[in-house]
């Protein structure tokens, strides 16, 4: 048997592969255990996307670039969650058959859990790259795969998800290895420069060709003290992520930032890296709307909207915060409740100390109580030596930030609350508590008084949480909507570029439900700006059809009450202009169109 040679040695001398069938063991699986078919819901899985968006984003291209590189076999690529879930994939049709007989789909979870010894779950657990070959799996049904997964890293060093090549053992796909190892580079390089880019951003390596390339190290600084960084930069340096929100540039570095070409000298070992350090980019715009004279004015901050009542919010959040009062903030997805969060803690006493943010749906399943509190080095089987701080203690002086609290499990919820009742925390296997000093901010898009009534939040931690409630409201509602448009467009340098919405298709916009809030207006807005030309017009054709479709089945009623000859009369007194006629009647252009083809 696999274990039979190494059963016997010291967790940490086990291998990869022996670690992980210790724990199979440990959580009772059987070899002959048929594997788990169940996939999500579509729905469930959209919205499991959408919950790790930027990680989907980054990663859509490289599973093409993946799939296109695999030579010698045929197989599938792979995007999965922190919880093993698989979001996304691309691969031969030839092998797509046996993928689906064990569920390697989309929507299907390959914990270790749920599906043994694995390369997705597994390198979870590990936090390093895995391969799984034939008979290393634990369950016999998978034993016709070879399996390769590298996991994909966040910029403050939490493990975001996991890219995979999966095949078949008799036709391995070749160098996979490798292709992931520059795959994930890649992601984890783009997700630094691309998100902080109103941070101080510093690229380095110790050969000056390598700078522009996904192998530099790339770290982020707010206020001099670093908030994110590539792995290849913490590689680098010789630092733990543990660092990330804790340490300053003068740390580090021992000659200060000067911005252009620079050499840097690192202070925990000789010599020299070339580098490149960026300004933070300007983030913020302040506008009046054209459309409304008389509103307030509107600042875009951060892909964030500020206006009178959201400032009125954040003045009232950080009187809370200085006096210790947990802050519960509720709202739909896309509203801005981290961008919220960002600026209190900015604006705080706090500001210099770490903001750690905590996604409580995406800590890997089996991982909770060990990533949430930390743990001694040796406390199970797999643990990182020197152990690992934990999200509490590294938000000691500063903040945490709970996002999805809705998400998170019946028996984290206990522990958090005793937590917060009394200012200390015990890592896994220490003999003493810990004493901490944090500000709580908790997060959700859900109803968590109904969440209590159904018996999967605790009413005890709700009722701590909800010292202070604050409700972002959806872009729906906001009473300024035409005043956030002009912004957003202003903010991404539209109208520097002379390029303007029609009547139209500005009133479309403003019409429409917005499910994805800011988020998605700021995302639609930058794919308009980015395929138009300077000094153009973005019409009704150019939006995407779901909108326009939302649009038609809204006015649909409101058509079958327009008479025909209101619809003659309308036109008339506008000289056949269709644009004015509609707005006139409250329709969108193309449904006049359809309606006047039919008289």
């Amino acid at each position: 048997m696999l274990l039979s040679a190494d059963q016997s040695a010291a967790p940490q001398c086990l291998s990869p592969i022996a670690r992980s069938w210790v724990r199979c063991r440990d959580l009772g699986l059987s070899r002959a255990n048929p594997p788990s078919l169940d996939l999500l819901a579509q729905v469930e899985l959209e919205g499991r996307k959408d919950q790790h968006r930027i990680l989907v984003h980054l990663a859509a291209n490289e599973l093409i670039i993946l799939r296109r590189a695999i030579t010698g076999g045929d197989g599938i690529v792979l995007l999965a969650d922190p919880n093993g879930t698989i979001l996304d994939g691309c691969g031969e049709s030839s092998f797509a058959g046996k993928a689906q007989r064990v569920s390697l789909l989309p929507g299907a979870t390959w914990s270790e859990g749920s599906e043994g010894t694995n390369a997705i779950g597994t390198a979870l657990m590990e936090r390093r790259l895995v391969q799984v070959s034939g008979d290393q799996h634990f369950l016999d049904e998978n034993r016709f795969l070879i399996c390769t997964a590298m996991p994909v890293m966040n910029p403050t060093g939490q493990v975001a998800g996991i890219l995979d090549i999966s095949g078949d053992v008799r036709n391995p796909p070749a160098h996979a290895s490798m292709l992931l190892l520059l795959a994930t580079a890649r992601i984890e390089h783009a997700w630094v420069s691309q998100h902080c880019a109103h941070d101080l951003l510093a690229a380095f390596h110790p050969h000056p060709d390598w700078l522009g390339t996904a192998n530099e190290g790339l770290l982020a600084f707010r206020h001099e003290i670093l908030v994110a960084a590539n792995p290849a930069a913490l590689r680098l340096l010789g630092l733990d992520p543990v660092a990330i929100n804790r340490i300053r540039w003068s740390e580090i570095f021992s000659n200060p930032p000067s911005y252009g070409r620079v050499e840097l000298f690192p202070r925990n070992h000789s010599g020299v890296f070339y580098g490149n350090v960026q300004k933070p980019q300007t983030a913020s715009v302040t506008v009046r709307s054209s459309a409304e004279s008389n509103s307030p004015e509107i600042l875009v901050r951060d892909g964030a909207i500020w206006d009178s009542e959201s400032i009125q919010m954040l003045t009232k959040a950080k009187r809370a915060f200085e006096a210790s009062v947990p802050i519960l903030l509720q709202g739909e997805t896309g509203t801005g409740k981290e961008v919220f969060v960002q600026a209190l803690h900015r604006l705080s006493s706090r500001a210099s100390a770490p903001l750690v943010p905590v996604n409580c749906a995406a800590i890997p399943e089996g991982l909770q109580e060990a990533e949430m509190f930390g743990y001694e080095d040796g406390a199970f089987t797999g643990a990182r030596r020197k152990g690992n701080p934990g999200y509490i203690r590294r938000a000691d002086g500063g903040t945490l930030f709970l996002d999805e609290i809705g998400d998170m499990p019946l028996a984290l919820q206990a522990q958090l609350l005793r937590v917060l009742q009394d200012g200390e925390v015990t890592p896994l296997g220490a003999s003493r508590s810990v004493r901490v000093d944090f500000r709580l901010v908790a997060a959700t898009h859900c109803d968590l008084q109904a969440a209590v009534a159904d018996g999967r939040f605790r009413a005890d931690l709700y009722y701590r949480l909800r010292h202070m409630v604050l409700c972002l409201p959806p872009l729906r509602k906001r009473r300024n909507l035409a005043g956030i448009l002009d912004a957003m467009l202003a903010s991404l340098n539209g109208e520097a570029r002379g390029v303007r919405l029609t009547p139209a298709a500005r009133q479309m916009l403003l019409d429409h439900s917005w499910p994805g809030n800011l988020r998605e207006l700021s995302n639609l807005l930058h794919t308009l700006l980015a395929l138009a030309e300077d000094d153009s017009w973005i019409d009704t054709d150019s939006l995407p059809q779901d909108i326009a479709m939302s649009m038609e089945v809204e006015q649909s009623g409101k058509l079958s009450d327009v008479a025909d000859d209101l619809l003659r009369k309308t036109i008339h007194q506008h000289s056949g202009n269709m644009t004015a006629a509609a707005r006139q009647l409250g329709l969108h252009r193309s449904t006049l169109y359809r309606r006047l083809s039919g008289l």
